[in-house]
């Protein structure tokens, strides 16, 4: 089979002006659009051979004569190429490389030196490519894993392996080991994203997946690496190998990707870094510049709807609307190119650094800590797909593989206070789920999401509106998610509460929903969706907050309702659940928690009265009070449930059982609107006593009103549904405070602390441009002698539209 590389694969010529000296330079190789290469070289210098033209070609003419470039500059690329080289020296953290790369980054082993083959293999890897190969994490990686590790320990660096510094044996091992990938690797560029098709059949020769991914940044991260750690040491035939494989993924970052489109977000980091280590190696200043400024391009705050990148409310979207900061996060790319960088010309301008620093401060409000293992994590609603893998496999749920030395040495070049705040509560041990010892509460309202910590939990909120998607199912991974983002709402204690659950839990049942039981199709294809209703949101004060959802269910259509989710002082927590309607026969319940069981459970408490329905719930320090009324029943499910990862991903983890706590409220009748109240980090004497000293007054829960009184904190906060917004009327017991109503023109989300005069408002919806609210009273009222006031609240737009805004009502009155 023959083809043709496209000129696009002459690296990032097509990038530049045609201009410039180095485009006109580069023009000569415009011949090589033509060459034709053949699919499947059998030996290691026929593979070269068919590409080595190609690269010294490139190399000789587009790389930058070291006469050519100032002694400054020299200087500064020689810095970022020693930089590049500190994976493998004492100041990483000895645990980051081994979560990042396996076994990349610990001392070369056994099967490391000696059992590579004559043919350049290792006997215990799975060298399984083409269609037939698994799409995610390829286990074919191991292979550039360990040489990896092999051309770090004979770099230097690596602790532990100071023997093999310069060691011959082992640089020939390497050798045998790049050569065989070298030889084996493919030339159909087809492959390189379409593989499978009939672009690249599965019969196609050569070392490629049919993930783009595998073929674009796994591999080609490791290889660079490794090049690099090699450098002045590589053979002609090995560097030709090297440039050839991360040139092409270098090459790719201005094309459509098929399936993909553009690379952005995430992903382009990756592309870039490949540029860079690529750049380093063969000294090409034009290339180091080009890469840098992808980086920085993408490293900026990104306003508009479904974004990928760095959201202005700090939360990171990947895949066109999906919450990833636990997995796209792009911070270590970041940390490592610009700790790199720092001090040079490439160094980060203020935007990226401002952008960086807003990434890590929402990051923090997503990080909890398993109290049991001493592991930070992040939230499960902001792992996407990644919520399908066990801890064993160390992916996104194995920890936040965040390295925060390096974060801390990033914040002190830049002196950023952000940085240094985020590490250093993060680097304090957690005796609580809250790590950080962060409190209060803050809205994402660029991806639907609401966090609220108090000292002893860590409580997340995930919806999802037509402005963001629910989840994905990608690679195998996570074929039943479809629910994660109706309102899963889940509260870490000891953060081992939702621990390697995933592939036992029942899937209808995600913590906080409301679902019309086994009436949706779980299944990969049907998986991810926008939502329909843009009304999805809330109000944060920054101490308390406010979400609501409208939700009609995407898929079938069959099911609809209104909830509101009240975080109000004290670490009490209310949800109603209103204006609900099926077009099943499903059962349609409202889920407390699905949860590893954490001992003892106490239905009922001795002051509820025996005659009625069960009054309230006690397990794991949460406790709940429901209503008493027949509309509804409380059922609880505690037992042991198997599962097999397979059926929920790629991991090869051997099956499981867990012993789970799951529980949920039935709604008997649709017509009744619900409201149950959580206690969330209490223990049961604690839960006792807070639950009878609530002095909360349920105002309205309907269709139009959702709202509710906090008369122990002067607090009133509530949800106006309807388009032309509505009102509520406020009694509050004793003299102190007379009635009083408010009223909104348009549907919002407020927080009204009636002691102090703040209020707070947001537009759900984020289509509005302002909101008024009038307050009105008879007699002596708190904002003055007038019997009403009217605030006009001027909202943001733009990127930041849906945030909340704050002012004091009373001031001016």
């Amino acid at each position: 089979m023959k083809m043709s590389f496209p000129i696009s694969y002459i690296f990032y010529i097509s990038l530049l002006d045609a201009t410039t000296a180095h485009a006109r330079r580069v023009q000569a190789l415009t011949s090589l659009a033509s060459t034709n290469i053949s699919a499947g070289p059998t030996s290691f210098n026929a593979a070269v051979t068919t590409t080595s033209n190609i690269v010294s070609s490139i190399l000789t003419v587009s790389a930058q004569p070291t006469s050519s470039i100032n002694a400054s500059t020299a200087q500064d690329i020689e810095t970022i190429a020693i930089r590049a080289w500190t994976p493998f020296g004492s100041t990483r953290d000895p645990n980051y490389e081994t979560r990042t790369f396996g076994e990349c980054c610990r001392p070369p082993n056994e099967r490391q030196l000696y059992l590579v083959m004559s043919s350049g293999q290792w006997p215990d890897v799975d060298y399984t490519a083409g269609c037939a190969a698994q799409r995610a994490n390829w286990p074919i990686q191991l292979h550039w894993q360990r040489i990896s590790t092999m051309a770090g320990a004979w770099h230097g660096g690596l602790a532990g392996a100071e023997e093999f510094v310069r060691d011959p044996d082992l640089r020939a091992n390497i050798s045998l080991a790049m050569g065989y990938w070298f030889a084996n690797d493919f030339t159909n560029l087809a492959c390189l994203d379409s593989g499978g098709t009939e672009k690249c059949p599965c019969t196609t020769p050569g070392l490629w997946n049919t993930n783009w991914y595998s073929n674009c940044i796994l591999n080609p991260a490791l290889i660079s690496m490794s090049c690099l750690l090699l450098n002045d040491s590589l053979l002609q035939t090995e560097l030709a190998g090297c440039t050839t494989i991360t040139g092409r993924t270098y090459a790719a970052i201005d094309r459509n990707i098929n399936g993909i489109g553009l690379i952005t977000g995430a992903n382009a980091l990756d592309f870039a870094k490949i540029g860079i280590d690529q750049a380093l190696l063969t000294k090409d200043l034009y290339l180091l510049t080009d890469a840098y400024s992808r980086v920085h391009k993408e490293v900026v705050i990104m306003d508009a709807v479904t974004a990928d990148g760095i959201r202005p409310d700090g939360s990171f979207g990947q895949h066109n609307g999906i919450l990833y900061n636990g997995n796209y996060g792009l911070t270590n790319d970041v940390v490592d190119l610009e700790i790199g960088s720092g001090g040079t010309q490439f160094s980060a301008p203020p935007a990226s650094q401002t952008a960086l620093a807003t990434l890590l401060d929402g990051d923090r409000w997503m990080i909890y800590a398993n109290v049991l293992t001493g592991v930070l994590h992040w939230d499960f609603s902001v792992l996407g797909r990644f919520i399908a893998f066990p801890t064993a496999d160390n992916q996104a749920t194995g920890s936040i593989h965040l390295n925060l030395t390096e974060i801390d040495v990033l914040g002190q070049e830049w002196n950023s206070t952000a940085l240094g705040t985020f590490t250093n509560t993060l680097s304090t041990n957690a005796t609580t789920a809250n790590a950080g010892a962060l409190k209060g509460n803050r809205m994402f309202y660029d991806n639907d999401y609401m966090v609220q910590r108090g000292s002893d939990y860590v409580t997340t909120l995930k919806m999802y509106s037509s402005r963001s998607l629910n989840t994905e199912c990608t690679n195998l991974a996570n074929p039943f998610g479809f629910h994660l983002s109706d309102g899963a709402l889940r509260t870490y204690i000891q953060g081992s509460e939702y621990e390697d659950i995933a592939a036992s839990m029942d899937w209808d049942l995600i913590p906080g929903i409301t679902v019309d039981l086994n009436a949706t199709p779980l299944n990969c294809a049907q998986t991810q969706w926008a939502g329909i209703e843009n009304f999805v949101g809330g109000a944060s004060d920054g101490k308390r907050g406010v979400s609501a959802m409208r939700y009609m269910n995407p898929l079938t259509k069959s099911l609809q309702w209104q909830k509101t989710w009240f975080f109000l002082d004290d670490d009490v927590q209310l949800v109603m659940v209103a204006n609900i309607s099926s077009a099943t026969n499903a059962s349609v319940v409202s889920v407390l928690d699905q949860r590893l069981f954490g001992g003892t459970v106490i239905a009922d408490t001795p002051d509820d009265d025996p005659q009625t329905q069960t009054r309230s719930l006690w397990h794991g320090n949460v406790g709940y009070t429901f209503p008493d009324s027949p509309a509804f029943s409380l059922t609880i499910d505690i037992g042991e449930k198997s599962g097999n990862w397979s059926a929920i991903g790629t991991s090869t983890q051997p099956p499981l059982i867990v012993d789970l706590f799951a529980a949920w409220i039935t709604h008997e009748s649709l017509d009744a609107s619900l409201s149950y109240t959580i206690y969330p980090g209490t223990d049961f004497g604690t839960f006792t006593q807070k639950k009878g000293e609530s002095q909360l007054v349920i105002i309205q829960n309907d269709d139009l009103v959702s709202a509710v009184l906090d008369q122990r904190r002067s607090t009133v906060m509530g949800v106006f549904w309807a388009t032309g917004g509505g009102a509520v009327d406020v009694s509050v017991d004793g003299p102190a405070t007379p009635d009083f109503s408010v009223s909104a023109n348009e549907s919002a989300a407020f927080i009204f602390d009636f002691g102090s005069g703040d209020m707070t408002v947001s537009d759900p919806s984020q289509t509005l441009s302002a909101i008024t609210l009038t307050l009105g009273g008879n007699g002596d009222m708190p904002w003055g002698s007038d019997d009403s006031i009217t605030v006009l609240f001027t909202l943001r737009n733009g990127g930041v539209a849906g945030s909340s805004v704050s002012r004091n009502v009373y001031d001016g009155q």
